[in-house]
């Protein structure tokens, strides 16, 4: 359990959440000493929102969203408080406009998605406070946002890769759970269908992982073109791990195959129990850890080792061949581990060059990315008509109440629930209503129980400080944590706890049900979406399996461009996953025969093992294969992928309406 604790608290956003909420409280104090509330109420506001802004990143993330973020808030605080106190109608159009652009903003990348999203918060925040002095109220909300990125790009500059050791150890996390559930393809007992389930979804948050890791470090010129020894040695973790994901992901033979072979032997057992104790070195890879116990999981390993070999060695010919590639690879992931544990710098002609690392993190210009989304067949502009029609609504129905400001618990819960699936919709909605309901009690309790002003004041710090906690690990946690904050905040400014807790509830449940009933008025079209990343799937695999035949057949091929075809087709992978999952939780779709997808899903995910079992072979086995039987592995993969393409083409990703007799 302390262990638990430790890890969960030695994570980066953990530590994220104690910096904040110091750059908050400690000027919040000083400002409602000096000057009075409501300079330090703007100000912790603008530090507020501004820290929710700050994703993982390198220097240039970090400067680039100050630069933006702090003339943008500014600029959408002003306005939107100056709307309040002259002109309140004009709320709407502010809603409309401001909804639809941030909302585009998600084309640009999740970094820009969240700029946007926050755009839209510091609207309804403005509108909750309804600041009686709009220039005043900007002004020190400014002070905020500037305060909290001085500390962040300060932060930035002093550890400038600490977002990627960050990233890293979590890299190492996931690789640890990826194989706990590789373990199951080797047990013939579990269903493949569920494993290849499991090890889709988990292949999403993986491919985000990597895909983050490859974009902070291939933008760091001066690491990756670093003599230092120290530099080296971790750069070299960081390719390691990239490298075992590739050899986790790869197999030489199919599961269905190595289990009807092998179901008899005492082979799989033991292959079990090698991947277990795998898993256990690679989770703790980044933490110290005690020689001893290194040295046992190392006999253990090196002992089963040793008896698969003797299994080997007394099984048939056929079986011999089975075996043998898991050996292989088994071998080779230790490899690895030893190199990480080690320290042992181990370069090869894999690694990306400078001069090449902008094909692996293009950019783009962000006109063009935006304009090409602007039509009606465009998910992300579907959405984003929805969000602006939303948001409308949600100010005419706050701008016909009395306490107009309440209201902005309406437009907060859209902004906030709202996504453009109705499975992620429904999930966000679920959390942000029981969060609010516990979260409402607890202040009603608290209140009750309660009475001295200093210690509420300290409860809802601290709350806040749970907020910041779990903003990223846990949203309904999150949701408690905020609440408690907000009402019991509120309760010291306006002293009106009923009033509080039944608009709090009321309008958090009218945003809920706005927010549901736009999944159907705007309904995002998930079915093209799935047959073009289908289409770009299928074209990636068949440039993969032509850029390994051509290095059989020809050598042309360097290892820089193997690594970049293995990156696009695991990249499209996790997006026909991500979008199948979305697709598959549609309500108008609950009654479909999902089969054919079913189908289409595991042989996608069988043919990208046999490609990148393959690229293992050709780039980085410890053990020779000749070149003709990979080739002959690769008619297979051919025959396959052909396979794939001829079940897009005949429409089996369109669900058919299933029918009993």
């Amino acid at each position: 359990m302390i262990r638990k604790i430790n890890h969960f608290f030695g994570k980066e956003f953990a530590k994220d959440a104690l910096r904040n909420i110091l750059v908050i409280l400690l000027p919040s104090i000083l400002l409602f000493y000096t000057i009075g509330l409501h300079a330090a109420i703007a100000f912790a506001v603008g530090v507020i929102l501004s820290s929710l802004t700050d994703l993982p990143g390198n220097r240039q993330d970090k400067t680039m969203t100050a630069i933006w973020c702090t003339p943008l808030f500014a600029l959408t605080a002003f306005s939107t408080a100056a709307a309040l106190h002259y002109l309140s109608w004009s709320i709407l159009p502010i809603l409309a406009v401001w909804g639809f652009i941030c909302t585009m903003l998600i084309v640009l990348g999740p970094r820009w998605g969240v700029i946007g999203n926050l755009t839209l918060i510091v609207i309804s925040f403005t509108i909750g406070l309804k600041p009686l002095d709009p220039l005043s109220f900007s002004l020190y909300f400014t002070l905020g946002t500037l305060s909290f990125f001085t500390v962040s790009l300060i932060q930035a500059y002093v550890s400038p890769y600490r977002s990627l050791k960050y990233a890293m150890k979590e890299g190492f996390e996931q690789m640890a759970i990826l194989l706990e559930v590789k373990i199951k393809c080797y047990d013939e007992k579990t269903p493949l269908e569920q494993v290849y389930r499991e090890l889709s979804l988990l292949h999403i948050k993986i491919s985000e992982q990597l895909e983050s890791i490859r974009s902070l470090l291939l933008r760091e010129k001066t690491l990756i073109s670093s003599c230092q020894n120290s530099e080296l040695i971790w750069l070299n973790k960081i390719y390691r791990l990239i490298d075992l994901y590739e050899l986790l992901m790869g197999i030489d033979t199919d599961y269905e195959t190595i289990r009807e072979k092998l179901k008899h032997s005492e082979a799989l057992p033991i292959i079990r129990h090698i991947l277990l104790l795998l898993s256990d070195e690679i989770r703790v890879l980044e933490k110290s850890r005690n020689s001893s116990h290194i040295l046992d999981n190392e006999k253990q390993i090196t002992a089963d080792i040793f008896k698969l070999e003797q299994i080997q060695m007394k099984t048939d010919l056929e079986s011999r061949s089975l075996v043998n590639p898991i050996l292989i690879h088994i071998k080779h992931i230790l490899s690895i581990v030893q190199q990480i544990q080690k320290s042992t710098v181990v370069q090869d002609p894999t690694w990306v060059s400078t001069a090449a690392y902008k094909n692996f993190v293009p950019s783009t210009h962000k006109g063009q990315v935006i304009a090409k989304h602007i039509k009606t067949k465009s998910p992300v502009f579907i959405y984003a008509i929805r969000m602006a029609t939303l948001l409308i609504l949600s100010g005419l129905v706050g701008y016909t109440l009395p306490e107009y400001r309440y209201a902005s618990w309406i437009i907060l819960t859209i902004i906030l629930v709202a996504r453009p699936s109705y499975a992620n919709t429904q999930k966000r909605n679920y959390q942000r209503i029981v969060g609010s309901l516990i979260g409402i009690a607890a202040s009603l309790l608290i209140t009750l129980v309660i009475h001295d002003s200093l210690s509420v004041l300290l409860i809802a710090a601290i709350t806040l400080y749970g907020f910041f906690l779990f903003n990223k690990p846990n949203y309904l946690i999150c949701v408690i944590f905020i609440t408690i904050a907000a009402i019991l905040s509120l309760h010291l400014y306006e002293g009106n706890i009923g009033d509080l807790l039944s608009s709090r509830l009321a309008f958090t449940l009218l945003g809920s049900i706005f927010a549901i009933i736009g999944c159907f008025a705007f309904p995002v079209n998930h079915r093209s979406a799935m047959k073009n990343l289908s289409d770009t799937l299928i074209d990636n695999y068949q440039n993969y399996y032509h850029k390994l035949r051509s290095r059989l057949c020809e050598n042309t091929v360097d290892f820089q461009e193997l690594r970049l075809v293995r990156k696009h087709a695991q990249t499209s992978l996790a997006q026909l996953y991500d979008n199948l999952d979305q697709f598959q939780k549609e309500p108008r779709y609950k009654k479909q025969d999902w089969s054919d997808i079913a189908s289409f899903q595991t042989l996608a995910y069988r043919i990208n093992a046999l490609l990148v079992g393959v690229s293992v072979s050709i780039t980085k086995s410890i053990a020779y294969e000749n070149d003709k039987a990979l080739l002959e592995r690769l008619d297979n993969i051919e025959l396959l992928i052909h396979d794939l393409n001829a079940m897009g083409k005949s429409e089996k990703l369109t669900p058919k309406t299933y029918t009993t007799v």
